[in-house]
């Protein structure tokens, strides 16, 4: 790597480091100076929605506008990470703050939030390097991805069930939002053409089918939400390998029957509760 390469990464990083830092602290700020006794639902939204164009635009910047049409999908994971976050720190903190101690657990929250900023921001600038020149760090990228959707499903499940949405916006909202994780995702990691349709939708009927066992499980939303990530987690293990080798079968065997006993369980308890 020559000496241009060089600072050209020292200063993408400090870019997306000072990018990390300001979404993390406006939310911050946003949060601790709410006048309301709770959040408006509507400007939960709308502020997610205004940290979601800031985190596209400011990647945009940090890439000095070097970007390439699959660049979009890094962008766009980054940037509905971001979203995902900034709605559930607003819903977790739901009321204003009357205690001290909810200060300081928001500010290590938002410590958090800034590592998982940087990270995410990190992620795409390694998957959108790659498609100009070839790294080893490509790897890294997408076992990031990986961790990222994790928590977006987290997130979003969360939120969407704190939201409160009807039955007719919930079901149709939730499977739509964990397509498009799931989609990403795999495009991302480089999936073939072929077998993308197929294993995204196994991975899609898991994690619907899971969320749809628990859902009406109580108000213990932050464990309800949960379920379908673990289902999430198990699904990419099995699905995102190429074959299935006979030495490999006994632990797909494991897999699937951690899911299975996970959406009977989550059924069982939708029923009894």
């Amino acid at each position: 790597m020559n000496k241009v390469d060089t600072n050209t990464d020292k200063e993408k990083r400090a870019k997306l480091l000072l990018l990390a830092a300001f979404i993390a602290l406006a939310i911050f700020i946003n949060k601790i100076s709410q006048s309301q006794a709770q959040v408006l639902l509507w400007k939960v939204y709308l502020n997610a929605g205004i940290y979601f164009c800031i985190a596209f635009v400011g990647l945009l910047w940090a890439f000095n506008f070097q970007i390439k049409k699959k660049s979009l999908l890094f962008l766009l994971q980054s940037s509905l990470f971001i979203f995902s976050e900034a709605i559930f720190v607003e819903l977790f903190f739901f009321q204003k703050f009357n205690r001290i101690y909810e200060f300081f657990i928001l500010l290590i929250l938002m410590l958090l939030v800034f590592v998982g900023n940087y990270v995410s921001f990190l992620m795409a600038n390694v998957l959108n390097v790659d498609l100009f020149k070839k790294i080893p760090l490509v790897h890294v990228g997408r076992t990031s991805s990986y961790l990222i959707s994790l928590f977006m499903m987290y997130f979003f499940t969360f939120s969407i069930l704190v939201t409160g949405f009807q039955l007719y916006i919930l079901i149709p909202l939730v499977v739509v939002v964990y397509s498009i994780i799931i989609y990403i995702h795999y495009l991302n990691i480089g999936l073939e053409e072929g077998e993308m349709l197929r294993k995204f939708l196994l991975t899609l009927f898991l994690c619907v089918f899971l969320f749809l066992g628990v859902f009406l499980s109580g108000d213990l939303h932050e464990l309800i939400s949960i379920v379908p990530v673990v289902g999430y987690y198990l699904a990419v293990g099995v699905v995102s390998k190429e074959r299935i080798s006979s030495e490999k079968k006994n632990t797909a065997y494991f897999f699937g029957s951690v899911i299975f006993f996970l959406a009977i369980v989550g059924l069982l308890i939708n029923i009894l509760s």
